[in-house]
């Protein structure tokens, strides 16, 4: 391989050492010089049904995944069957030779509408629904079947418990011998994956020798890879990413109650909480750190969250879509109190539970308009995991300084996102602290304001009153129509004053030629893939570019205005069913976008797919594009 790209795929059940596979493999990777970049893909199960990780390991920095793959680990009959379209031409598929026997019948845990179309898919080729079939119609397709006996080659060594417990390890090892990276390499990976726990580091190492024994046995390796320079990285998922940023940022307070895709954020904060609990409570704690709760739902966790801000704690809480929906009424109350807190809202597939485990973007609508009333709110998202840091770091900014709610919106596929960033930078951002005032009695709602903020109070100091009812100045229930007015008014002059003082580059940032021949539009995690998009289509003498939406209130409507409207053909490009973010353009400007490469399965979007939809339109015009990748 003159120009290292690999794109390799893990599958097997869940729960059985999927993500140590990938992270043995990444970790060595990564200790090589290389750049590793994946999406993890896992059923709402806790144990047992089919989950898969997707990696794509290159000399420069990837942003996308692609399709078909190059290495295929299944640790399981069923991941065969599940990816048989996710091979093509020189396709490496590595599985244990105890598989060879297996029947589709027996597949347990594979879904009956899956198995259903893999049966449909392999008689219409005259192929038997067992691992003979699906390898013949893998064969068919260019892939090649490695039928390796796992079993033997891992009891040999004198493992604790069932060889099936090795098989990640051993999958791994393989898949990176044949690629040509040395032993050493693999070794490091696993002393990472394992760190802390010797004996098993010690069989593990074994097991890998046993691997790398077996591919120069056979003289199986297809590479000599080149090592690089290493350089100081971070390999950090979405979820880790928005932790760092909002530790960075400051917070002191979170809440949450478990969901997925957000549990993950708030599980590594609570790991690395830092407060020690003193026998007295009005004592001041030893140390500043993160207090971290786990309510008993999400009504609980916004409403303590909230009454945390009050006391002048930097506070913030996180959900997914159940949960969001239940925030709403105190979300609405943040609103009208002006409480400066944090909703960290990571979107999966809905509606009701929906797809639990899996992606989607269909929640926009939902953060820009959730609560009854109309109040101010920010709401920003993130396209990729570096972003999230410095990201998370804002939405606390924004909180402190506009004295309202702000919604951070991250799709599931970045919350999952396995990413080699550089190193932080915590002086990109600039922390705002909140001017509280030192007065004992405030006008915490004052109207004389000139950009409608007015002076912070917090429980402790200041003597004010707070009412979800419209109130005056002192914070007094009224309903006088005249106050109610002006009250309005000030609580959304804040949101003028947000957009006059964020940069542009905070709200929508335009990549590539001003003057090219395709705009693409998008927001969230479909970022990188169309940047990478970008680069083939020039490959092909077609210029494009992206304007890329992080903002969405306040909205920077002149500048996207001004973008699309010499834009010759512009395509969005989102991960939900009704274009939602072409939607809040077309309110915003006036522009209706045609053109849409919508996906709504679930998965995360691909290179490949990106290209080909482009083309698709390019030959249509006026054309809707939805896609399926992904198992």
């Amino acid at each position: 391989m003159s120009e290292t790209d690999i794109n390799l795929l893990i599958g097997g059940p869940q729960g059985g050492g999927i993500d140590s596979a990938a992270n043995m493999i990444s970790r060595a990777f990564a200790l090589a010089g290389y750049n590793v970049f994946g999406v993890r893909e896992y059923h709402s199960n806790i144990k047992g049904r089919h989950s898969y990780i997707h990696y794509r390991i290159m000399k420069e920095r990837p942003r996308s995944l692609k399709y078909p793959v190059d290495f295929m680990v299944a640790l399981d009959p069923d991941t065969v069957f599940e990816h048989m379209d996710n091979v093509g031409n020189g396709t490496k598929v590595i599985y244990d030779s105890s598989f060879d026997s297996f029947e589709l019948k027996n597949a347990r845990m594979m879904n009956h509408d899956t198995m259903s179309r893999v049966r449909s898919i392999l008689e219409e080729a005259s192929l038997t629904p067992d691992m003979k079939g699906i390898s013949a119609y893998l064969k068919s397709k260019g892939a090649e079947i490695y039928s390796i006996p796992f079993e033997k080659l891992i009891t040999q060594n004198s493992v604790d418990g069932p060889a099936t417990r090795y098989y990640n390890t051993l999958g791994a090892a393989i898949t990176v011998a044949m690629l040509g990276l040395d032993e050493d390499h693999m070794d490091d990976g696993i002393r990472y994956a394992f760190r802390g726990k010797d004996k098993v580091i010690e069989t593990n190492l074994k097991v890998v020798k046993s691997g790398y024994d077996y591919v120069k046995s056979l003289n199986l390796k297809i590479d000599n890879l080149e090592v690089f320079e290493r350089k100081p990285r971070l390999m950090l998922s979405g979820n880790d990413a928005v932790t760092i940023g909002k530790l960075m940022g400051g917070l002191r307070f979170q809440t949450y109650y478990p969901i997925t895709p957000a549990s993950d954020e708030s599980t590594l904060l609570e790991a690395h909480e830092d407060v020690k609990l003193l026998s007295r409570e009005n004592e001041k704690l030893k140390s500043a750190g993160v207090v971290v709760v786990q309510t008993e739902d999400e009504l609980a966790a916004v409403n303590m969250a909230n009454g945390a801000a009050l006391t002048g704690t930097r506070s913030a809480t996180a959900t997914s879509g159940p949960g969001f929906s239940l925030m709403a009424e105190g979300i609405s109350f943040a609103g009208m109190t002006e409480i400066p807190v944090v909703v960290t809202f990571y979107q999966r597939g809905g509606p009701s539970t929906g797809l639990p485990t899996r992606n989607g973007q269909a929640d926009l609508l939902f953060a820009l308009n959730t609560g009854h009333g109309e109040f101010p709110r920010i709401v920003i998202s993130s396209g990729d995991v570096e972003e999230c840091i410095y990201d998370a770091m804002k939405a606390l900014n924004y909180a402190q300084r506009y004295q309202m709610p702000v919604i951070h919106v991250i799709d599931k596929n970045l919350a999952n996102t396995m990413d080699l960033i550089p190193t932080i930078d915590p002086k990109k951002v600039k922390l705002i602290k909140s001017e509280i005032s030192n007065e004992k009695l405030i006008k915490r709602y004052m109207l004389d304001t000139s950009n409608g903020i007015s002076p912070m109070g917090v429980f402790g100091r200041n003597i004010f009153w707070m009412t979800g009812d419209e109130h005056d100045e002192l914070g007094h229930v009224t309903e006088d129509p005249f106050i109610r007015d002006r009250m309005m008014e000030k609580r959304m002059k804040k949101l003028e004053t947000a957009d006059s003082e964020i940069p542009l580059e905070d709200k929508a940032i335009l990549f590539g030629d001003e003057n090219a021949d395709i705009t693409y539009v998008t927001w969230g995690s479909q970022k990188g893939p169309i940047l990478d998009a970008i680069e083939e289509l020039k490959k092909d003498g077609i210029n494009a570019n992206l304007l890329y939406i992080k903002m969405f209130e306040p909205f920077p409507s002149e500048f996207v205005k001004k973008v699309l409207g010499r834009a010759r053909l512009i395509i969005n490009v989102e991960s939900n069913m009704t274009a939602q973010a072409a939607k809040v353009i077309r309110m915003n400007t006036g522009i209706e976008i045609e053109n849409n490469i919508l996906k709504y399965n679930g998965r995360h979007m691909t290179l490949d797919e990106i290209l080909k939809a482009t083309k698709d339109i390019i030959k249509k015009n006026g054309y809707m594009v939805v896609l399926n990748n992904g198992s």
